[in-house]
């Protein structure tokens, strides 16, 4: 997870799953987007009220999954609100992981980019599949 130092959020860091030493937030990029595809556009997931969906049968695993991949190399804390985790990147970039929102049982992860990149500021919510 963030920092490569065990990760905040539940405990889910584990060494083996990836080479922190090696994770930037362009590489994280590409590596999220084999799995959750990001349009040309630069966002992620399809276009829903006011924030970007992404469909799953299990939200917070998915979500999880994103934000771990996603954060890989940055520094993790806690948002003062205790509301959930942050992650911020030497160059500014913020991605903020929220499992309880305004919206029942839909987690969310906030990307706030501060570099040149083909990734958009976008706030994405992980729904159940009907």
């Amino acid at each position: 997870m963030g920092g490569g130092k065990g990760g905040l959020y539940m405990g889910t860091y584990n060494p083996s799953d990836t080479k922190t030493d090696f994770c930037t937030f362009s590489r994280n990029v590409e590596k999220v987007s084999k799995k959750y595809p990001l349009n040309p556009s630069g966002y992620f997931g399809e276009k829903g009220k006011n924030h970007r969906v992404i469909v799953s049968d299990n939200p917070i695993e998915t979500s999880e999954d994103f934000y771990k991949t996603i954060s890989c190399g940055g520094k993790e804390s806690q948002l003062s609100n205790g509301k959930g985790v942050q992650t911020v990147f030497e160059d500014g970039t913020r991605i903020v992981y929220r499992v309880i929102t305004s919206t029942p049982d839909s987690p969310a992860v906030d990307i706030t980019v501060n570099i040149e990149s083909p990734v958009k500021k976008q706030k994405i919510h992980f729904i159940r599949k009907d």
